[in-house]
């Protein structure tokens, strides 16, 4: 088998988060509520937590049935905290809910060596296993939010970029939509690079070019090499996939920085 073999249904997976993470991210920064994404990854985390209790399984249909029921209810509570005015108290919720949750998963799971293990794969992911039936999923479910993107945008960008007063409804939608990608992304390549995805690329993209939609494309492009690079990283030293993309998307961070101040020089 060849790397083009191994490395290409991580990499169109990874392009796949990419994309739909960037244009999250991109609305997570304008919002400043960064470490909502985590702390939802982290609830989806703690539900299949709760499957594995049951059945043993943290994979199967149950699992993913009660990642995103833990990720929708904690959707459903952050979409409550646009009526907080402050938001420093908004990001302490955030970050409670996250620690809570990785506790919980970490009490539960305490007593059982296969447990641990899980959890340590939820943390990390094993994105290099992911099969081709399960990228067709996850890609027809983003093409449907993506098409509720598309039909809401003007929506979601007022409750990001303007005032948003008034639409709750929208609000909750936006959070339904963002834990149902962040319950397909979690299984496979984990809490870590969920993160990574949707905030590095995005805030890469922020300090380079302005605009939504020009940052929304140097974005997607700035983490697809990132990914890439990553992949490549893995496979060439033998190293843990999610961990060497995470430290590719990293990379990128420094770069930006570089870039930003060199074109100032200019």
């Amino acid at each position: 088998m060849s790397a083009l073999d191994i490395l290409l249904p991580a990499f169109v997976f990874a392009g796949l988060m990419v994309v739909t993470h960037t244009w999250l991210g991109l609305h997570v920064l304008a919002r400043g509520i960064i470490f909502v994404d985590l702390a939802l990854a982290q609830a989806a985390a703690l539900g299949a937590v709760c499957a594995f209790l049951i059945d043993g399984d943290m994979h199967g249909w149950r699992a993913r049935l009660f990642a995103l029921g833990g990720a929708l209810l904690a959707g459903f509570g952050f979409s409550l905290l646009r009526r907080v005015a402050d938001k420093t108290a908004r990001e302490v919720v955030i970050g409670a809910a996250y620690v809570v949750a990785t506790a919980l998963s970490v009490l539960a799971l305490s007593r059982s060596v296969q447990g641990m293990e899980a959890l340590k794969t939820l943390l990390n992911g094993s994105i290099l296993w992911v099969s081709w039936t399960e990228i067709a999923v996850v890609a027809a479910a983003y093409a449907a939010l993506a098409a509720l993107a598309v039909a809401a945008r003007r929506q979601f960008h007022a409750l990001s970029f303007g005032d948003g007063g008034g639409r709750h409804g929208w609000e909750l939608a936006f959070f339904a939509a963002f834990a149902v990608v962040i319950t397909l992304s979690v299984g496979a390549a984990g809490v870590l690079l969920v993160f990574a995805c949707l905030i590095i690329p995005a805030f890469c993209a922020s300090l380079l070019v302005a605009g939504f939609g020009a940052r929304l494309g140097l974005g997607i492009a700035l983490g697809l090499v990132g990914s890439a690079g990553g992949l490549a990283l893995a496979y060439a030293a033998d190293l843990p996939v999610g961990a060497s993309v995470v430290a590719a998307l990293g990379a990128l961070l420094p770069l930006s920085a570089l870039a930003r101040q060199a074109a100032g020089r200019a």
